[in-house]
């Protein structure tokens, strides 16, 4: 069943991303074409376009109006601009107005365990290549991050640890033939334990930000779980929610 869900997302998924490059282009008073249009430029079917616009919809790009007209939204020009293709937490501390390095990393090969398998449609067991790394913020501790890569990606792969620093999304692109689509996160409340403690400085108990990150490829497919722990006092975020008035 989570084969044929992948599969159904690849065609939406694959939408998504060009009907982003496609809003780039216009202006915020243009409207997008008809659903039947979009989908005979993009080659696939109305429902699919249909399905891409609802997740655009929802992230902000557009907006529908009475007679079924879409518009470009002022928010998405924005917010386009904005969009980091790989989520590289590096380049993130560097854009809330820090100096960024990555200190502390260490990576190992372990067995997935059966909620890593879950997030990644993996076998428990099957050869995980875990990165541990500590990103600074002008030599503060800032986040601690984890990342997990199925091993048949890095099988042919020779690294170093400078090749899993803050640039690690590009050289997985590059040597991995991994191309990043999208993300699924989830935020959980969470607090230092004496690792964390360590890492980051801060007493054990202290709240934390975790977030845990399923990152796709443009086939739909999870490639990459990870585990990251921001120390709040550095580091903010803004959420943009669309309203719907019924």
């Amino acid at each position: 069943m989570r084969v044929n869900k992948f599969q159904k997302q690849t065609a939406v998924q694959h939408a998504i991303k060009n009907l982003r490059k496609f809003i780039l282009h216009l202006n915020e008073e243009d409207k997008l074409p008809s659903e039947a249009k979009l989908a005979s430029e993009l080659g696939v079917s109305r429902l699919t376009v249909r399905e891409a616009l609802t997740v655009l919809e929802i992230e902000g790009y557009i907006t529908k109006n009475q007679g079924s007209s879409t518009m470009v939204t002022t928010f998405a020009r924005k917010l386009t601009g904005q969009i980091d293709r790989s989520g590289e937490l590096g380049r993130f501390i560097t854009e809330s107005g820090y100096q960024v390095k990555v200190d502390c990393i260490a990576y190992s090969w372990e067995p997935c365990t059966a909620e890593q398998g879950i997030a990644l449609n993996i076998s428990p067991g099957e050869e995980l290549l875990v990165i541990e790394k500590r990103f600074l913020a002008d030599s503060m501790p800032a986040a601690y991050c984890i990342n997990r890569i199925p091993g048949r990606y890095m099988d042919q792969v020779e690294f170093s640890e400078e090749n899993l620093d803050e640039n690690i999304f590009t050289f997985l692109e590059e040597n991995c033939d991994l191309a990043f689509s999208h993300d699924f996160m989830e935020i959980i409340p969470s607090m230092t334990d004496e690792k964390l403690s360590d890492f980051l400085d801060l007493k054990v108990n202290t709240p934390l930000l975790r977030f845990d990150i399923t990152k796709y490829n443009l086939d739909g497919q999870p490639v990459m779980y990870n585990t990251e722990f921001y120390v709040h006092d550095l580091i903010k975020f803004t959420a943009a929610r669309t309203t719907s008035y019924v």
